[in-house]
C-alpha cells in the first residue's frame, strides 16, 4: 500500500531516527495538514516532563473517534527499540496519505479509530539516541548506582560509542580470529598457549570502587524503569533484568498514562506494541500454555489469535508464536511478570500482539527465529564463519556505523587495553538508517491496517415501519455485527465484564409515545465472522446466526402530524449507528 506512495513520502525522510523534538515536529505537521483525519494530544508526561504525544486517526466527518471501534499502536516501550517509533510514524503517514485513494484505508478511517503513540519511553529513548549508553531504561536515575560497586558501561575514550574492551590475559576466554582480526572468538578447550594471545572481553566502561585484584562484578544499573514489567497483571517486585518492575504496579508515569487512557476509551479492543529485535510476533499467553485457553473456556480467543497471527505471518514473513511456549523458558518465566501483554489481554480483554521488529540475523544468513534456535539463540552461539558473515553485512550495509576499529587505550583503572568491536545500536538492535529502516517499516505497516479492519462493526442492517391502525405504527430494526471479531472482541473481555453489551435505543419526537417495547433495550453481544472458526451452533436443524438481533416497538402519534423516530444501536467496542424512520 505505502510503496505506491513512496514519491509523496520524500518530503518526510522516514529512513532516519528522530529525537523527541524532531518526532513531535513531524507529528504536528501531519496533524496540521490533515485536521479532518488526525488529532494530536498528550496522554501524560514522563518523569522529565516530556509529553506522550498520541495521534488519534479517524474521519471525524463520519463520527467521533470514541463512537468507533478502536485500535492502539505504540512503539519504543524499551529505550533502545527506536525502530518502533519509526514504524509508528510511517503508519500514521500511510493512513493519512491513503485516505480517499485506497479503499481499505478509506473504509477503515470512516468506520474505526486508530490511536498511535510512537514513543512510549521518551526519556530513555532520548538518552539512547543522543548519548552512547545502551541501557538507559526509562531514564530514571538509580539511587543505588553511585554507592554501588562493579563494572558499568561508559564511553571511556570519548568517541561517542560504547563498544567493547579487550584486555590481554593468558587466562582469558577470548582470542582474535585469524580470518579477520576485528573478530573475537571464544577460546576453545583445545587451544594451547601458543594459539594466543588470549583476552578478557567486557563492555566498554568504568569500575565503581575499583580494588585491583578483586573479581569484577556488574555494578547497579545507572538508570531504572522500562515500563514493560510495571503493569498489574502478575506483577512481582524486584529488579528484573528485562525492564524493572518498580516499587508497585503502574508506578512509572508512562504505564499509568496508558492504563488511564484505556480506562477512558472503552472502544479499544486491539493493540500492537512494537519492539526490537528478532523478527517474531508474540501473542498471549505470556504466562500460560495454549491449553489454558481451552481449560478457561476461552477457546474462541485462541482460534481468533491464530487466525490473526496467520495474517501477520503472511504479510511480514515473521513467525507468530505463543509467548509462553516459544519465547520463554523455565528460568526466564518469572521475569515475565508484570508484562504489558498480560495486562492488555487478561485485565482489559484486548487482543494484543507484541512485534519484535528487525530480523538482522536472518538477513545475515543465519536463519529466522525458529531456524536459529528461538529465544535461546545469542551471538555467542555463532560459528566463526557466521560471525564473519555478520561483519561482511556490516561492512556492506551499515553506512560505516556498525563497527569501531580496535585501538590501544590507557584505561585509568585497568591500564593498557584496546577498545573496539561491533556497535550494535544500528545492527543487531535496530535497522541502519536509510534502506533497511524503510524496508522494515514497509513490511510491517499493513499488519496493523489489516488487524484494525478485523474489529467489530455495529450496523442497523434494515428497518421497517408498518401502520397497524390510525396513528399506530410498528417499528422493526435488525442490528448486525458486520466485523470479523465479536462485539466483545475477546471472550476474556466478556468473562471479566469489561466489554459492555449492545444497546438499542428508540428516540421519539414530542408528538409520539411508546405503546410497547422499551426505549432502551440490551441485546447482549453479537458474534462476528470469527465464530465460524469454531464448530457451528445448530438449532432446529439450522446453523444459528448470532451476528444479528431483532428489536421492535409499537408507537402512537398524539396527533395527525408526521413524525420521526431515531433508532440508535451502540456498543463501546463495536461503534454506534443511527437510523431515522418516518411515521406518517
Amino acid at each position: 500500500m505505502c510503496k505506491d506512495l513512496s514519491e509523496r513520502a520524500l518530503a518526510i525522510d522516514f529512513g532516519k531516527y528522530r529525537t523527541y523534538d524532531e518526532l513531535y515536529v513531524v507529528m504536528k505537521s501531519l496533524a496540521d495538514t490533515h485536521p479532518h483525519l488526525m488529532r494530536l494530544y498528550s496522554i501524560g508526561k514522563s518523569l522529565r516532563g516530556r509529553d506522550l504525544w498520541t495521534a488519534e486517526i479517524t474521519n471525524h466527518a463520519t463520527g467521533s473517534a470514541d463512537e468507533k471501534p478502536g485500535m492502539w499502536i505504540d512503539g519504543n516501550t524499551h529505550s533502545p527499540e527506536v525502530a518502533g517509533s519509526a514504524v509508528c510514524l510511517k503508519t500514521i503517514w500511510c493512513l493519512l496519505s491513503n485516505y480517499g485513494k485506497d479503499p481499505l484505508t478509506t473504509d477503515l478511517l470512516d468506520t474505526r479509530s486508530i490511536y498511535v503513540l510512537p514513543r512510549l519511553n521518551p526519556d530513555g529513548a532520548e538518552i539512547w539516541l543522543t548519548q552512547p549508553y545502551h541501557r538507559p531504561g526509562a531514564g530514571v536515575p538509580n539511587p543505588e548506582f553511585e554507592n554501588g560497586e562493579g563494572h558499568y558501561e561508559e564511553d571511556v575514550d570519548g568517541d561517542g560509542h560504547i563498544v567493547q574492551m579487550r584486555i590481554e590475559d593468558p587466562n582469558g576466554n577470548w582470542k582474535i580470529s585469524r580470518k579477520d582480526p576485528r573478530l573475537m572468538l571464544r577460546r576453545s578447550h583445545q587451544d594451547r598457549d601458543e594459539d594466543g594471545p588470549f583476552y578478557r572481553v567486557m563492555t566498554e566502561g568504568m569500575l565503581l570502587k575499583h580494588r585491583p585484584g578483586k573479581e569484577i562484578k556488574m555494578a547497579p544499573r545507572r538508570f531504572l524503569g522500562g515500563t514493560n514489567r510495571n503493569y498489574p497483571a502478575h506483577w512481582a517486585p524486584g529488579g528484573l533484568p528485562l525492564g524493572g518492575a518498580g516499587p508497585f504496579p503502574l508506578w512509572e508515569r508512562e504505564a499509568r498514562a496508558i492504563a488511564d487512557f484505556w480506562a477512558e476509551h472503552p472502544n479499544l479492543g486491539i493493540i500492537h506494541t512494537l519492539h526490537t529485535s528478532g523478527g517474531v510476533m508474540l501473542r498471549e499467553s505470556i504466562t500460560k500454555p495454549d491449553s489454558w485457553f481451552v481449560e478457561a473456556g476461552l477457546e474462541a480467543d485462541l482460534m481468533a489469535y491464530k487466525a490473526m497471527a496467520k495474517v501477520g505471518e503472511e504479510l511480514t514473513g515473521y513467525p507468530a508464536i505463543s509467548a509462553f511456549e516459544e519465547f520463554t523458558f523455565e528460568d526466564d518465566r518469572p521475569f515475565r511478570r508484570g508484562c504489558g501483554m498480560s495486562f492488555f489481554y487478561e485485565h482489559l480483554g484486548a487482543f494484543v500482539f507484541s512485534i519484535e521488529l528487525w530480523d538482522w540475523y536472518s538477513l545475515v544468513g543465519i536463519g529466522n527465529f525458529r531456524e536459529r534456535g528461538g529465544v535461546r539463540f545469542n551471538w555467542d552461539n555463532l560459528t566463526e564463519d557466521q560471525q564473519l558473515k555478520a561483519l561482511e553485512w556490516i561492512d556492506r550495509e551499515a553506512n560505516g556505523k556498525g563497527f569501531i576499529d580496535w585501538k590501544a587505550f590507557k584505561h585509568p583503572q585497568l591500564g593498557s587495553i584496546e577498545i573496539g568491536g561491533i556497535d550494535d545500536k544500528y545492527t543487531k538492535k535496530n535497522p541502519p538508517e536509510g534502506k533497511w529502516l524503510n524496508y522494515e517499516m514497509d513490511k510491517t505497516i499493513m499488519f496493523a491496517v489489516k488487524h484494525a479492519a478485523l474489529l467489530p462493526l455495529l450496523r442497523i442492517a434494515k428497518t421497517t415501519v408498518t401502520k397497524l391502525a390510525d396513528r399506530i405504527y410498528k417499528i422493526e430494526a435488525q442490528v448486525e455485527n458486520t466485523g470479523f471479531l465479536p462485539t466483545n472482541v475477546t471472550q476474556m473481555a466478556a468473562k471479566i465484564g469489561v466489554a459492555k453489551p449492545v444497546i438499542i435505543e428508540l428516540s421519539l419526537e414530542e408528538n409520539a409515545e411508546l405503546v410497547s417495547g422499551y426505549d432502551r433495550t440490551e441485546l447482549g453481544h453479537l458474534d462476528g465472522r470469527s465464530a465460524k472458526l469454531l464448530l457451528p451452533r445448530v438449532v432446529g436443524g439450522e446453523v444459528e446466526d448470532k451476528t444479528k438481533r431483532q428489536a421492535e416497538w409499537v408507537v402512537r402519534l398524539k396527533n395527525s402530524e408526521q413524525s420521526e423516530a431515531t433508532i440508535i444501536a451502540r456498543c463501546p467496542r463495536a461503534g454506534v449507528d443511527r437510523k431515522v424512520v418516518s411515521l406518517s
